[in-house]
């Protein structure tokens, strides 16, 4: 008889607003035996979570991984929580190249994205944009190019900037020596569904002269 894999429940939370969190997200952490995610993610959960919890960090990443297949392989039920959806600059990546996951089956519950409430906000249609992350090690030569190829194409760019390795004051930076006009649009959005959000409209020349916070979406038309 075939052996049964222990569950793994990957939750997107939304952009970070509570209003923005899914009736299907709440239900799997309430069921959830074992919770684990960043701080601002559990704060979302904090009527829902009924079982133990465990904050992630980008120290402990690797631990709280194996701590949570260890968990389910225990017969618990365990929820991880990422921000936005899983599958886009989320923790889906992550697990699935953990050599762990091959002891678990990998449920995913679909969250709002931070691109998907910046194409609200700007009120554009996506499924035609360039979608790019420079988070995670993501800031290489190649994706950098592929982003510059993309935009003299005409296509428009849609991208989560990295606030330390890559971030929109570079990028337009770098855009502009890649040979962009000065005045290409660009919109940056922060803090999307929070109390705080704020949506700047400008150029590539001026966005390399600015500074953003740490949450934001960058558009580039």
């Amino acid at each position: 008889m075939q052996q049964t894999l222990a569950k793994l429940n990957i939750v997107g939370v939304g952009p970070g607003s509570p209003d923005y969190v899914t009736p299907a997200a709440r239900k799997t952490v309430q069921q959830a035996d074992v919770v684990i995610g960043a701080q601002r993610s559990l704060n979302l959960f904090a009527e829902d979570i009924k079982g133990e919890t465990m904050v992630l960090t980008a120290k402990n990443l690797n631990s709280a991984l194996k701590f949570g297949v260890e968990s389910a392989e225990k017969g618990k039920n365990v929820t991880l929580l990422s921000t936005g959806d899983p599958g886009f600059s989320g923790l889906l990546r992550t697990v699935l190249k953990s050599n762990l996951v091959k002891a678990v089956e990998v449920n995913v519950v679909p969250g709002v994205s931070s691109i998907q409430a910046c194409a609200a906000r700007l009120g554009i249609s996506w499924d035609d944009a360039c979608l790019f992350t420079f988070h995670e090690g993501n800031v290489t030569a190649e994706e950098k190019n592929r982003l510059a190829l993309c935009l003299k194409n005409g296509k428009d760019a849609m991208l989560l900037p990295d606030s330390r390795a890559f971030p929109p004051s570079e990028i337009a930076s770098f855009l502009l020596k890649a040979g962009l006009d000065k005045e290409t649009p660009v919109f940056v959005c922060e803090n999307l569904t929070l109390d705080d959000e704020k949506v700047t409209s400008s150029s590539l020349e001026k966005v390399s002269k600015q500074g953003f916070g740490s949450l934001c979406v960058m558009v580039i038309k």
